[in-house]
């Protein structure tokens, strides 16, 4: 009416939510009164592709995405998020993208053609728009506002992905009151969906998009404890498409001397994608599937039939990988095969009739439990785990939750060693405390350089890019020292902080996401599995020496 202003009122404070954030899909839910619900988005899905699009200046999350011109669209930010730009599946991955990387400071930048003209974005960027997507799904769904997040990560993410995940949130205006390892949130979904009193060893096998998790648990009542966790942040239902698109792609090759490629044909090869996709999803229920496609810039068709048997063995090494992580993960958790009482079965693509057979085998014929949806577990945990640490009394009766830490973290010493402060699988939170002396008369600081890994030199671990100093009173070798405290709290983030006693000068860091620069296929405890002969022979060398360094 004229003359009369209007005002919109403000949304009243809603939950907290929990965000499965994928590396193809992402899904967000809500627990209240002790009842978990995924919210469905603006398309009627429960799951929201996890791509950005760009066109008119604008930008485009989900199905809306899916649709642009290959060009335009930016997906895998999980697997970007967090890695330095010498990865060397950051390197292997740039040739399969759309969309063209930059280096930034050590770090890789996304680079999108909008209207002609060059955008960049950082991976965390790219994230951060999913969520806000997912923000304004569970905001309609509910009709309050969301401020409040549990985001979900993999379990063997490293630091640096975990505060650059986190970071991510910021930017989408979330407050991430924590984040949840996914193994562990589906866990907390099953036990739920399976309430119990009797104590149960549960193997959880997470087999996603993007990154594949295993873990130990024991859920007893309302208690979830973890007991031991592994993985491979590099290895899902992306790489199955991959072999598939390697697979017709040379078949087009030699079918219509067309070289995708070659050509960086990024259109036509994100169509072969596509069909490939659909023909692996198709093959988890038919033994055979069709697959066709219409190269529009070539003016060509191509369409071949796929078999399982094919598609099984031009994936199988990618399989058994995951057989190889889950012997290490029990072995880690010291919990005989036998023991085991439930195998769980989460995420899209343990959907595939060989992992289900392979991990059926490996359990001696264990009948597989897919109670769960695989695809909403995930977020369901996160939900909880965000009623819980909210002060939800209702979620706080149903879980009482105890993760481990995936990688060991210490700091070097003299000789080259690395000392281990804290041990991989110990439970969060947790603080340990060691002292370190002085190497030489009249030394008046001690620096100490954080590491993660599993090798027993710290020049084969990983550096976190952060070290503390401390002045020391000035003496004799070995009778000033600090201690060193490293703790990590239930998200797994770490503070480390070194103290002179006497004088109680001290320091403190972080491990913050410009930091970390980590090489996840290197930091894998099965390669510390394979140096182990080398290593064993180089701390003898040292210990040589400085029993040499000792006599003299």
């Amino acid at each position: 009416m004229a003359g009369k202003g209007v005002t919109s009122q403000p949304l009243p404070a809603g939950p907290p939510v929990g965000i499965d954030l994928g590396t193809t899909f992402s899904v967000v839910a809500v627990c209240r009164k002790g009842k978990v619900e995924v919210l469905a988005n603006d398309s009627g899905s429960r799951t929201t592709p996890s791509v950005v699009g760009f066109m008119g200046g604008e930008s485009f999350v989900g199905e809306a995405a899916k649709d642009l011109p290959a060009s335009s669209q930016v997906y895998d930010a999980k697997r970007l998020i967090g890695r330095p730009w010498k990865d060397d599946n950051v390197q292997a991955d740039r040739k399969l993208w759309p969309f063209d990387l930059v280096e930034e400071n050590g770090a890789p930048i996304i680079s999108v053609n909008m209207d002609g003209k060059s955008e960049i974005f950082a991976p965390e960027e790219i994230s951060a728009m999913v969520l806000k997507d997912l923000k304004k799904t569970a905001e309609d769904a509910l009709g309050q506002t969301v401020t409040k997040a549990v985001i979900t990560v993999p379990a063997y993410f490293n630091e640096r992905q975990r505060q650059a995940t986190k970071a991510a949130g910021a930017i989408a205006g979330l407050e991430v009151v924590g984040m949840i390892n996914e193994p562990t949130a589906a866990a907390i979904a099953y036990g739920l969906d399976n309430e119990s009193s009797t104590k149960k060893t549960v193997f959880i096998y997470d087999l996603g998009g993007g990154t594949f998790d295993v873990s130990v648990m024991v859920i007893q009542d309302s208690e979830f404890r973890v007991v031991a966790s592994g993985g491979d942040t590099h290895l899902g239902g992306q790489d199955f498409d991959t072999r598939l698109l390697n697979h017709c792609v040379e078949e087009i090759r030699t079918q219509h001397g067309i070289d995708l490629w070659a050509l960086k044909d990024q259109q036509s090869l994100q169509e072969v994608r596509r069909a490939c996709e659909l023909a692996k999803r198709k093959l988890s229920s038919v033994h055979e599937a069709p697959l066709s496609v219409f190269l529009a810039r070539h003016q060509r068709g191509y369409a071949t039939k796929i078999s399982r048997a094919r598609f099984e063995d031009l994936c199988a090494d990618l399989f058994r990988k995951t057989i190889e992580v889950a012997t290490e993960v029990l072995a880690d958790s010291e919990v005989p095969r036998a023991d085991i009482d439930e195998v769980v079965l989460v995420g899209g693509s343990t959907r595939i009739p060989k992992v289900r057979a392979l991990l059926a085998a490996f359990f001696g014929g264990k009948e597989l439990r897919h109670s769960v949806n695989p695809d909403e577990a995930v977020a369901s945990g996160a939900a909880v785990r965000a009623a819980v640490l909210t002060g939800d009394t209702q979620a706080n009766k149903l879980v009482k939750l105890k993760d481990v830490t995936p990688l060991s973290l210490g700091t070097d010493e003299i000789g080259g060693r690395f000392s281990v402060i804290i041990p991989k699988n110990s439970p969060l939170p947790c603080k340990n405390t060691r002292y370190y002396v002085t190497v030489e008369d009249n030394q008046s600081t001690i620096t100490s350089e954080v590491f993660q890994g599993e090798r027993p030199l710290f020049k084969d671990n990983h550096s976190l890019n952060k070290e503390v100093t401390v002045a020391v009173p000035v003496k004799p070798e070995g009778q000033a020292g600090v201690n060193l405290t490293f703790e990590i709290n239930v998200d797994g983030l770490l503070t480390v902080t070194c103290v002179e006693p006497t004088t109680g000068r001290s320091q403190e860091v972080q491990i913050t996401q410009k930091e970390a620069h980590l090489r996840d296929a290197d930091i894998r405890a099965e390669k510390a599995k394979r140096y182990q002969r080398e290593d064993d022979d180089a701390l003898r060398e040292v210990q040589e020496r400085l029993r040499a360094q000792r006599f003299f």
